[in-house]
């Protein structure tokens, strides 16, 4: 399905937003637990393909427009970024200086 151009979704001309008193917007731009976890819900449906794709398209500066929209992303992206390296960490251990008594925390 081929979306249409958003052109006319440029809200800066009577923006809404600009009314909300600041606690109001506060709370708006706060993660929500429920998004989050129908986020994480939906990603968890999505073939490998379909992740890779994501991956692929998806530039730290298309991220950073994405996390604006969706606070919830923030987390989601540094949980998949933790669990990345410790499943290369575990992946090569062997790889890894010794560092003395403490070098294998983290």
């Amino acid at each position: 399905m081929k979306m249409d151009r958003m052109a006319g979704a440029n809200m800066s001309v009577d923006n809404p937003m600009r009314n909300l008193p600041p606690e109001a917007m506060k709370n708006l731009l706060k993660p929500d637990e429920e998004i989050a976890a129908m986020l994480v819900a939906r990603l968890s449906a999505m073939s490998e393909q379909e992740l890779q794709m994501l991956d692929t398209v998806i530039t730290p500066e298309v991220a950073q427009v994405l996390m604006k929209l969706l606070p919830e992303l923030q987390e989601l992206i540094s949980a998949v970024e933790a669990s990345g390296a410790q499943q290369a960490a575990q992946a090569a251990p062997q790889a890894a200086p010794a560092m003395g008594a403490l070098g294998g925390m983290g």
